[in-house]
């Protein structure tokens, strides 16, 4: 539990400074002088969310997710993150092959194998020694040299980690990927690195081998299925500030403070109302004493007080239509039982700015129809429109004025208003100035059959995206809600 909370508050630093460097980085303020530093550190700051990534595959569960990527640049990178940890005293000489074809794995998992074949290496030459690290092509037809391992028919690459360390005997090489064998001394290994090596590789479709002798070293050889050539690779994403959002209203609740803020000053300007708690408790209050309707809950996994997913079932009893992503910077058998999740409702730190802003559009994007209101004091018009949009697929909603349709605009989440311009209580063209200034991002379709069409020019000039003329067919409704909404 140590080693997860450990994960949980590194992924926590990880997603505050990699946010806050994301966001810095898309500034125009910034100096033109100062931007390749901030390049460094957003470049260095993926790295290392990418070793913490490759740090939970530890006893993980979750498939691996195999990918065409280039070996040699995954073998830079780590080598340039653990160059610090490794004594001057051992010299590291990387062997890698100019035109390795990429291979076909999990990225992390991958990482997560050279972390632990490198550290094991360190530790049987605490004198100082030899470290090489290799990669070339492999066909089964042509059998790798120095190794007796079998390899079935096709194309391979080769990943072999090699030291001039103590070595092992026969016997302790038999025993080597037994969970929790070690012949390190107490403190320094829990026995799960090699064990953990074998499931990736096996996981992944490859195959390895280790030889060793007393005092003559250590060399393991991983062979990784080759991606068929000419395939494209792929390469950590460079994210972009998104620039999807809403009018929504979203309740944010994390106990870790920076990564609270970090999440607020990213959805406040994309145009959502955004409360925020540090627990369970202060959630709740804040939901009761909120007077509009809460669209989506965005929690951590573990909470100070609660887990999250009790919190998201209290609010959801009185609010059935709340939608909830869940935020964890844990391992997955490290969260509490009472707390297990969907995973596609998961949001595993460290995430990225983009990533974030990504996934809460989808979430409350997901599953719901376009919602339309259509005003008009005629309510054979207004039968006649609902029957069209509702058989064409959208939710309807109508009103009878103005005011009405006001109302309905404070309190219901809306794709679009349609709306007459000569109504009883406050006519359409007040409407329309409200609907623009109050709610900027809702498109409004102004109809009218009055004075020839003036009202309508009028109405786009005060902010209707759309006009259409009295008398019109279903076919020119619909094909007016489908230039404006898309589809």
């Amino acid at each position: 539990m140590l080693f997860a909370g450990i994960v949980h508050d590194l992924n926590n630093l990880l997603t505050v400074v990699n946010g806050y460097n994301e966001l810095l980085s898309a500034s125009h303020e910034i100096p033109e002088a100062a931007r390749h530093y901030v390049h460094a550190a957003r470049v260095a700051g993926q790295r290392a969310a990418d070793l913490a990534r490759a740090l939970v595959t530890v006893g993980r569960t979750v498939p691996l997710e195999p990918q065409p990527f280039p070996l040699n640049d995954c073998v830079t990178e780590l080598l340039g993150l653990v160059r610090h940890v490794l004594p001057a005293s051992i010299e590291i000489s990387p062997v890698l092959e100019s035109d390795l074809r990429a291979v076909l794995a999990d990225r992390c998992g991958v990482m997560q194998v050279l972390l632990n074949l490198v550290m094991n290496s360190r530790d049987a030459m605490p004198e100082g020694g030899r470290l090489e690290i290799e990669t070339a092509n492999v066909s089964s037809d042509r059998p790798p040299k120095n190794s007796r391992l079998y390899l079935p028919v096709g194309d391979y690459v080769l990943l072999a980690v090699k030291d001039n360390g103590a070595g092992m005997d026969e016997a302790t090489r038999q025993r080597i990927f037994e969970p929790f064998y070690t012949t390190k001394s107490a403190g320094r290994g829990a026995g799960l690195g090699l064990p953990m090596v074998q499931h990736i590789v096996k996981r992944s479709g490859g195959f390895l081998s280790v030889e060793s002798a007393p005092g003559a070293g250590t060399a393991v050889r991983i062979y990784l299925p080759a991606a068929e050539a000419g395939t494209p690779t792929t390469k950590a994403p460079t994210p972009a500030i998104p620039v999807c959002g809403g009018e929504e209203n979203i309740l944010v609740v994390e106990d870790d403070s920076d990564l609270r803020v970090l999440i607020c000053d990213l959805l406040k300007p994309l145009g959502y109302t955004v409360l925020s708690a540090a627990s369970a408790a202060e959630a709740v209050e804040l939901a009761d004493n909120f007077a509009d309707r809460l669209h989506l809950l965005v929690t951590d996994v573990v909470l100070p007080d609660s887990v999250g997913t009790h919190l998201a079932a209290g609010l959801c009893e009185s609010r059935p239509a709340l939608k909830v992503l869940y935020l964890s910077g844990y391992t997955a058998e490290s969260i509490p039982e009472e707390a297990a999740v969907i995973g596609v409702d998961l949001l595993t730190k460290p995430f990225s700015v983009a990533q974030l802003g990504e996934r809460v559009r989808e979430m409350l994007d997901r599953g719901r129809r376009k919602r339309v209101l259509f005003v008009d004091d005629d309510e054979h018009i207004v039968a006649f429109a609902a029957e069209v949009l509702r058989s064409a697929g959208y939710e309807v909603l109508t009103g009878q004025d103005g005011n009405e349709a006001i109302s309905i605009a404070k309190r219901e989440p809306l794709d679009l208003v349609i709306t007459d311009l000569v109504m009883r209580e406050r006519e359409g063209l007040d409407t329309v100035m409200y609907l623009r200034d109050s709610h900027p991002k809702l498109p409004v379709v102004a109809i009218s059959g009055a004075f020839g069409g003036a009202f309508l020019r009028s109405a786009a000039i005060l902010g209707a995206r759309a006009t259409l003329a009295k008398p019109f067919s279903g076919d020119d409704l619909l094909e007016t809600v489908r230039k404006v909404l898309g589809g």
